[in-house]
């Protein structure tokens, strides 16, 4: 690992890969994992973007670095996990955070292509796959090793978003398998269900702007008012990544506003 910055926190000395990690959710947990001292792989497939979160962690007094990535491409996966153990020596984190391509859209079921629908899978489905099947083998080497993926509340369904529902479905179910079989490595491997995010829906082409996300029925039962930000989501993805969820495998946590309490 690099000596020229020790950073402390519940994450020091500890090396994370964040996919995803250019924008939104995924950028959150890359600045989060950093303010708690990890030293941090930002990867995506957006350089540009990519670059402007290192910028944004190193201007918060953390490490970090970017990697160009294609979570669909298995040597591409293989080349970031190589590429974080290249540059810090380890890895100890892994935050699967793979998001659709930039076009997506709210699409019937009528309207939906086959395309469309295998963009999808291929990016958050077999990019989540993938990814955990190249870092594995490094992460099995730490002494305190931890996975955690991202999905969202529309795995319990989401009118007119047939795709997206189904993939952050199939993570919560990846993730539920991958606690069982990784268990033996002490690999935990927990998932983090993040509700409503505008910022990302609007940079994703989804929506044009807020209102159509907190302007709807569905937002109208959520129990805190407001949609949640890259800030809001460091705390619950440190807590996963880090010893104080250390008994804690196999679960997925609803982070999403009181969006489907039902008590």
């Amino acid at each position: 690992m690099t000596d020229a910055v020790r950073p402390t926190g519940p994450l020091a000395g500890r090396v994370a890969l964040v996919t995803g990690a250019a924008q939104a959710a995924g950028r959150g947990y890359a600045r989060g994992l950093a303010a708690a001292g990890a030293h941090v792989v930002v990867a995506d497939q957006f350089p540009d973007a990519g670059q402007e979160t290192v910028g944004l962690v190193e201007k918060d007094g953390g490490v970090a670095r970017f990697f160009l990535l294609d979570v669909t491409d298995e040597a591409s996966a293989r080349a970031a996990v190589a590429f974080a153990v290249e540059t810090f020596g380890r890895l100890d984190v892994l935050v699967n955070n793979p998001n659709r391509y930039r076009d997506t859209k709210y699409t019937p079921l009528a309207e939906m292509t086959v395309e469309h629908w295998d963009t999808t899978m291929a990016v958050m489905v077999r990019g989540t796959f993938l990814l955990c099947k190249a870092a594995v083998p490094e992460l099995a080497k730490s002494a305190a090793p931890a996975i955690v993926n991202h999905t969202s509340s529309a795995a319990y369904g989401v009118r007119n978003w047939l795709d997206y529902g189904t993939a952050r479905g199939a993570v919560i179910a990846m993730t539920k398998s991958l606690a069982k079989e990784l268990a033996p490595l002490g690999i935990r491997v927990n998932a983090l269900s993040v509700g409503s995010m505008a910022a990302e829906a609007i940079s994703l082409g989804v929506l044009e702007r807020e209102e159509q996300m907190t302007g709807t029925p569905e937002f109208g039962l959520q129990l805190i008012p407001r949609v949640a930000t890259e800030d809001d989501v460091a705390g619950p993805v440190v807590f996963l990544a880090s010893e104080a969820s250390r008994y804690m495998t196999g679960q997925t946590i609803s982070y999403d506003g009181g969006k489907f309490f039902l008590g």
